[in-house]
């Protein structure tokens, strides 16, 4: 499958520059999700977790951007999200967004020509009885299913090793009540909900996901 979308990737950028559109032409290439673990077919080690669940390992995924404006090629290390494609594919295209409605993501072009500040100062995400906020270097997890929380420092622990959920109650209990009132703001229903469940080991410990 990978060879299959490499070579559909190559087939795509040979068609761009046989009609002359690679100067005027954005590239967005992104997963959708980390490797399904559930399926002992993928590692993303040292990362924890896979698709279905909010760690490192389901959400820290390939996102590329190939856009001829950009002054150099850079790596970018603050977290950026899916959510943005959007926001920027408009301010690309000079597409004016209708206004009577919020929007999640942003516009990364600046981002893409200098470092700027955070895109996101604060980044959500929900799944049925799973749910999880990163803020300041600091992930919360929380299943409400098996009743667990996880706490990580994620510039220092990146693989979600070291849950800091029992030291450190009070960031737990702020984090929640943020995503609480995160939560209130959302109010249309997802219009796929979760069909069933898949139970993955998670440090040697079984948790419930969504899928």
């Amino acid at each position: 499958m990978i060879e299959a979308l490499d070579d559909a990737v190559g087939m795509v950028l040979h068609k761009l520059t046989e009609a002359g559109l690679n100067d005027n032409t954005m590239i967005i290439f992104i997963s959708d999700n980390g490797g399904a673990t559930y399926t002992h077919a993928t590692d993303n080690a040292p990362l924890r977790g896979g698709k279905c669940t909010h760690f490192e390992g389901g959400l820290l995924v390939p996102f590329f951007i190939r856009y001829p404006g950009m002054a150099k090629p850079m790596v970018y290390t603050r977290p950026v999200s899916s959510l943005d494609i959007v926001a920027t594919v408009a301010a690309f295209t000079h597409t004016r967004l209708p206004a009577d409605r919020p929007y999640d993501g942003v516009n990364l072009l600046p981002w893409l020509q200098a470092d700027t500040g955070l895109p996101h100062p604060v980044l959500y995400w929900r799944s049925g009885y799973s749910r999880a906020i990163l803020k300041n270097n600091w992930k919360l997890y929380e299943n409400s299913k098996d009743h667990h929380k996880f706490l990580f420092k994620l510039n220092t622990d990146a693989g979600e090793q070291n849950d800091l959920s029992a030291k450190r109650k009070d960031l737990v209990t702020e984090l929640s009540r943020e995503l609480d009132q995160w939560e209130k703001t959302q109010t249309i229903k997802p219009a796929w909900p979760s069909a069933s469940d898949v139970l993955i080991d998670v440090g040697g410990r079984l948790v419930h996901f969504p899928s």
